[in-house]
């Protein structure tokens, strides 16, 4: 065999050897598909998902996040990596632990969770006695109820711009209520009114807590169902004078009513008796 065809066997051996070496290579080891030689190994020498050749943080602490180039993020920039930082907000200043959390971040973590609030308390039912048999109106606050169904009390009197009723109130309130208690079935709307001075709304919040006082100062002192009886505040918007001219105008629009809502309850064959000395 001549030098030539010897030369020519062995070049062909060379390539024969050098493509099977590469196909090993190639099926073994990653290949990293940007690289400008598709045939360059893909390398990740910190395993944090970005090839060598363009990581320029290759010793990333294993769980950290890192961004495009390879370098760990810190989001709080508390110096503890994104993805090992267990507490991710921690205020600017404050030192950490190894985990990235403060002392201030540690103690909310600590602090007990609020137990729920307790149940409400149970609204004991009072017993219902049985009221007294009606009997014939013998006032004029009875009079006043039996003949028109209401009860007017301009008389009933609070500390100023307050719901707290004054001692002296106490006298009318007792004669309304008790000419109330002698109709069981009777059902009673207690209406708050002020004259029109001061703002509407405040008027109106002031006339609905003083009606709700005088429901349960009845309702304490008679034998009264609770649910028969109702407050409610009508503020300013039912003057009974109007324009007010005179301190006499403001006081008459200041008043308590208490509106029998049911007044078909209410007899209409009684006969009212004067009480002596009226």
């Amino acid at each position: 065999m001549s030098t030539r065809r010897r030369l020519s066997v062995l070049l062909l051996l060379v390539t024969l050897v050098a493509a099977v070496s590469a196909t090993t290579a190639t099926a073994a080891t990653p290949r990293d598909p940007a690289a400008p030689c598709f045939s360059c190994p893909a390398v990740d020498y910190d395993q944090d998902g970005v090839f060598d050749r363009v990581d320029y943080c290759n010793n990333t602490p294993k769980g950290c996040l890192v961004d495009a180039t390879g370098c760990q993020t810190d989001a709080d920039g508390d110096g503890v990596c994104d993805g090992l930082d267990q507490c991710a907000d921690t205020p600017k200043g404050e030192k950490v632990n190894k985990v990235g959390c403060s002392a201030s971040q540690l103690a909310v973590a600590t602090v007990p969770a609020t137990p729920p609030p307790p149940p409400p308390a149970q609204e004991i039912q009072r017993p219902v006695t049985p009221p007294p048999a009606a009997t014939p109106a013998q006032s004029e606050v009875e009079k006043q109820l039996v003949e028109t169904g209401n009860i007017v009390l301009r008389d009933v009197y609070f500390e100023t711009s307050k719901a707290t009723l004054l001692p002296e109130s106490a006298a009318r309130l007792d004669e309304a209520g008790a000419a109330i208690e002698k109709f069981a079935d009777l059902k009673v709307e207690v209406q708050g009114h002020t004259d029109s001075r001061g703002a509407a709304k405040f008027n109106e919040k002031l006339s609905q807590a003083r009606a709700e006082m005088v429901r349960e100062y009845l309702l304490a002192h008679f034998h009264l169902n609770a649910d028969n009886v109702f407050a409610k505040g009508y503020g300013e918007s039912q003057l009974a004078v109007s324009p007010e001219k005179s301190a006499d105008d403001y006081a008459m629009n200041r008043r308590v009513v208490l509106k029998a809502i049911n007044p078909e309850v209410l007899p209409r064959d009684v006969t009212i008796k004067e009480k002596q000395g009226k």
